[in-house]
């Protein structure tokens, strides 16, 4: 602005204007800075954010006016105010954490929440409060006292030993306007209506009047004292001194907020104005995402947490990587080449229109408009030791600019060709050219060409290595070098294949690093080769932009933007790789998370990166030039907390990390507490899908945050789950599972211990021990059982074969007495009479007796075989031959000796089966019986009958004859008792009944055995 405009301001306008010109200067600096703003569209409920706070486990606390939250750096989640009793409404105006781990809530209408980890309380005014007055700051001394001030309220209260108690102007306090604050030692202090006081034995000391003409904040210093602000003035006061003057703000600016982070800087937000820091080096203003600034608090990684009326919350924190573009000066907002000059460090562009710039650090100018500019388009442009730049052109050749002096080079001069698309200034001096498919060395003067080999076309790169060979590079794949003048067709032998190449770069280490289109990013280092690709961790497998910064770290940018790698860990997976072994790497990505649009880099010309003096890195892309602030990426040294935040079981919930907190849904505080729970968690058996939430806390860079997890009773491998913050896992088997997670910063730093899950997969029924002790009690008492009743039925069987056998054999021995007493008698009856009527030959009437007797015994004989026959015979081994066999026996042995006979026989006997020894003891009981009637009873009719019933055979013989009073000692009697062997000896019965001159009547009983 001219002086004499300034002259003629008012002065305090003239003061604004100062103040907003210093600022703006500051602001090139201040530029370095990025505001990452998270609002409702994201998960926040309100984007008015009054309070802002960190538990002592990572995780961030975000009051809004919409209500509560807590933020992971990739989530949030709700705590709703509205679960605890007597609170009406879900606003929040005010947050504060103290020691303790409590959070304190100043609600809407004069509502105060004390939240403890498992219990809550709303305070108002029945408990000692002012009547719908708000906290608007709380502050803690060093006793543990909570302290609340109300605005313009001449009343203080302080919580301690469970009360609310109110103070006024009995104790110290002025009236007007103020806020309170504790110092580094635990003091507190009042500055209120013009008057800082400190709270010392029950009452507010007066210390140091300071001039208040609005609001007022104060803060502590951490170098002990405050600072102060009113309306646009800025004070130290050091405890026991005078106030200090800090800096002015713009006149009107209303503060509303006072912060002095880790490093001594002050932040200040204001009502309507912004963001502003203040320094040693004066005050600047600060990127935000609303000029309402409500609170302002530091994270336990030095992160800025900024809450906004209107804008979200914002995170401050130096600028990794900036788009610069028109808006900044940039002639045209695409980028070709890129290069600086050696001798001032001034940037030039090569952009896409055809235009070159320059930028000495304030401003870009372009140089292709000068008047003395020789003609002709820029394609790229290449600095050299002796501060000079050399440009490549589409159509004028080849331009050397110094000391803006231009000297041009044709081709009548040499050159292979007008259309240079790439340049390097090589270690000893030399000037490479490339065209489209050739190569030219400028040497001391003189243009060398050098021989490609055959079928090299559309070259994409060069570049010299340590040892001062030359590589080239085509998009068709084919990668050459240079040394000593010879050209070597490493296509082949170095990659193994054919693939497009966009890029190469060559370490200070000897390695030659190829970007590839596609394929990942290869290494040729000591005769080795090998290539990573997006299976090793590599964020983009399209490379066209390569090259390393001062801390070893190798920086790429390809179609998904820009990202950087360690080069230590991109050895190590190189060396793995061409080894043979598995490995993995992290890529640091910058993108959107650093308010970048879609970055994609251009791969045409060369160069297209460089590393300025500063230690920068400029990368042409082709929505601006790339600007990566090395100075401002720091390690992070601290590992995140890890922890896991939820488990769901088919996908509801059942362990939730803090359940227990009186902020949480009512319907969730039944759960598991993942942070206070150290038993296993028991899943049910049935369940279809188990899903493990996690987390790490690091505010940085969440988005670069790397988590690893294994299933211990499951798998022996890690899972690299990168960014992902879910595993999950079907139906797993019954038994104890450990689930281990591990996280990495942006820094690559690991928390190796971690974080554990220990849970149970509960057993089906079957799958019990009980069960299945059951099951195999009862599968061996089956066994044994069927063991048994084998062995049985084997040992009846046995037994019954042995019984048959015994049978048979008793049948045998029967058979042969039968043949041995009765055939064998009569046999030898008939050989003895035989013998006597030979011997009586000559007295025939003897001869005829004998003859006689011979023919009655040989029929007996006949009859008895015919009896044997009978019993043994297997046919009739069934009831209706045994009642057909014994009543046409009892007709024809009644017929010899005259006597009547009747029968009493069933006509349709049931056909069972009648052993043979039942059939034979029976017959020979009844014959005995009959043959008894025959020779003692002299009867003239017997009566013959058998019965089938009631589970018996049952036969009967009656006669009518003389019958007896007791049982005879003769013949008769032992005729009686051979009957009841017979029938003992078949399980049989036999009984006699008889009276004298009344005959008797023999009943023979067998148990029916079918």
């Amino acid at each position: 602005m001219p002086k004499a405009v300034l002259r003629f301001l008012p002065r305090r306008t003239l003061l604004a204007v100062l103040f907003l010109l210093a600022v703006s200067r500051a602001s090139a600096s201040g530029n370095d800075w990025f505001a990452r703003a998270w609002r409702s569209d994201e998960g926040l409920p309100d984007n008015n954010v009054a309070g802002i706070a960190q538990t002592p486990d990572g995780f961030l606390w975000v009051g809004t006016v919409g209500g509560l939250v807590r933020f992971d750096g990739a989530r949030f989640e709700e705590f709703s105010p509205l679960n605890v009793e007597n609170v009406p409404s879900r606003g929040i105006r005010t947050l504060f954490l103290d020691h303790n781990g409590v959070l304190w809530l100043s609600m809407d209408r004069g509502i105060v929440v004390r939240a403890e980890p498992a219990s809550a309380k709303a305070y108002a005014t029945r408990e000692g409060l002012p009547n719908y007055t708000q906290v608007q700051v709380f502050a803690e001394d060093a006793e543990g006292t909570v302290w609340m001030a109300f605005g313009s309220r001449r009343n203080l209260a302080y919580f301690k030993d469970g009360r609310v108690t109110l103070i006024g102007a009995a104790e110290g306090i002025p009236s007007g306007q103020g806020w309170i604050a504790t110092d580094s030692k635990g003091e507190l202090w009042l500055a209120k209506g013009g008057h800082l006081s400190v709270y010392r034995r029950g009452k507010f000391q007066p210390m140091k009047d300071y001039p208040q003409t609005g609001f007022v904040r104060i803060a502590a210093a951490r170098t002990g004292g405050l600072w102060i602000a009113s309306a646009s003035r800025l004070w130290r006061y050091r405890a026991g001194g005078d106030l200090e003057p800090a800096g002015e703000l713009p006149p009107g600016v209303s503060v509303s907020a006072l912060l002095e982070d880790h490093t001594g800087a002050l932040w200040i937000g204001t009502l309507a104005n912004g963001l502003f820091r203040r320094n040693d080096s004066g005050v600047e203003n600060m990127p935000s995402s609303h000029r309402e600034i409500e609170s302002l608090f530091e994270g336990l990684e030095g992160n800025i947490w900024v809450g906004t009326y209107g804008g979200g919350l914002d995170r401050l924190r130096p600028r990794a990587v900036e788009l610069e573009g028109t808006e900044e000066g940039l002639p045209f907002e695409s980028v070709r080449s890129v290069t600086h000059e050696s001798s001032s460090g001034a940037i030039w562009v090569v952009t896409q229109n055809g235009l070159l710039a320059r930028n000495l650090g304030t401003n870009w100018s372009v140089i292709s408009r000068m008047t003395n500019w020789p003609g002709g388009i820029p394609l790229c442009a290449a600095g050299d030791a002796t501060g000079a730049i050399w440009i490549g052109t589409s159509d004028h050749g080849l331009l050397r600019f110094q000391n803006g002096q231009f000297q041009n080079w044709r081709v009548r001069d040499g050159l292979a060709s007008d259309h240079v698309q790439g340049l390097l200034v090589t270690s000893s001096g030399d000037l490479w050219m490339m065209f489209l498919n050739r190569l030219q060395r400028f040497h001391q003067g003189q243009f060398q060409t050098v021989d490609l080999p055959t079928g090299t076309r559309y070259l994409r790169s060069i570049v010299e290595d340590t040892f001062g060979t030359v590589w080239g590079a085509s998009s068709e794949g084919h990668l050459f070098s240079i040394r000593d003048g010879v050209v070597t067709d490493e296509s082949l032998r170095v990659q193994g294949d054919i693939s497009s190449i966009h890029g190469l770069y060559a370490s200070s280490d000897g390695a030659l690093w190829i970007g590839y289109a596609g394929a990942g990013l290869g290494r040729f280092k000591g005769g080795k080769y090998a290539r990573i690709t997006t299976k090793q961790g590599l964020h983009d497998n399209f490379i066209s932009q390569i090259i390393a910064d001062k801390l070893d770290r190798l920086w790429l940018a390809g179609n998904g933007g820009i990202f950087q790698v360690s080069m230590r860990e991109l050895s190590r997976v190189a060396d793995d790789l061409a080894e043979g072994r598995k490995s993995r790497l992290r890529s640091v990505v910058y993108g959107r998370a650093e308010g970048l649009p879609s970055l994609q880099p251009t791969y045409d010309t060369v160069p297209s990166t460089t590393r300025s003096l500063d230690g920068r890195i400029w990368m042409a892309m082709r929505t601006g030039l790339a600007v990566v602030h090395t100075e401002n990426i720091r390690d992070n040294p601290n590992p995140p907390p890890v922890l896991v935040e939820r488990v769901l079981v088919d996908d509801e919930p059942v362990a939730v990390y803090d359940s227990k907190s009186p902020l949480r849904d009512p319907d969730l505080r039944d759960l598991t507490d993942l942070h206070q729970n150290h038993r296993p968690l028991q899943i049910k058996a049935n369940y279809r899908r188990l899903e493990i939430d996690f987390t790490a806390l690091s505010f940085l860079a969440p988005e670069n945050v790397n988590f690893r997890y294994r299933l211990e009773g499951f798998e022996d491998k890690w899972t690299e789950a990168g960014t992902e913050r879910r595993a999950t896992y079907a139906h797993l088997s019954s038994g104890n599972y450990v689930f281990h997670l591990i996280a990495c910063n942006n820094s690559g730093v690991w928390n190796d211990v971690g974080a554990k899950l220990n849970f149970a997969v509960q057993p089906f029924l079957w799958e019990r021990w009980w069960f299945q002790l059951t099951i195999l009690a009862a599968f061996t008492l089956c066994i044994i059982a069927i063991v048994r009743y084998v062995s049985f039925r084997r040992l009846r069987n046995q037994v019954r074969l042995l019984e048959q056998q015994t049978v048979l054999h008793k049948e045998r021995a029967r058979i042969a007495k039968d043949i041995h007493d009765d055939l064998g008698a009569n046999l030898t009856q008939i050989a003895l009479l035989s013998e006597l009527t030979r011997q009586d030959m000559a007295a025939p009437e003897k001869a005829g007796g004998h003859i006689e007797k011979i023919s009655a015994t040989a029929r007996q004989v006949m009859k008895s075989l015919d009896e044997i026959v009978w019993a043994v015979n297997p046919r009739n081994d069934t009831l209706p031959h045994l009642v057909d066999y014994l009543g046409q026996f009892t007709l024809d042995f009644l017929r010899a000796p005259g006597i009547r006979c009747r029968l009493d026989l069933p006509e349709h006997p049931p056909e069972f089966n009648v052993p043979a020894d039942i059939r034979h003891n029976l017959f020979l009981a009844v014959k005995e019986a009959l043959n008894n009637i025959v020779k003692h009873a002299g009867a003239r009719e017997v009566r013959l009958g058998v019965d089938v019933s009631n589970g018996k055979l049952r036969v009967v013989v009656t006669d009518d004859g003389q019958g007896f009073e007791q049982p005879p000692q003769d013949a008769w009697a032992d005729g009686l008792r051979n009957m009841r062997q017979r029938m003992a000896e078949i399980g049989g019965d036999c009984a006699i009944e008889s009276r004298s001159g009344s005959g008797t009547t023999i009943t023979f009983d067998v148990p029916w055995r079918n």
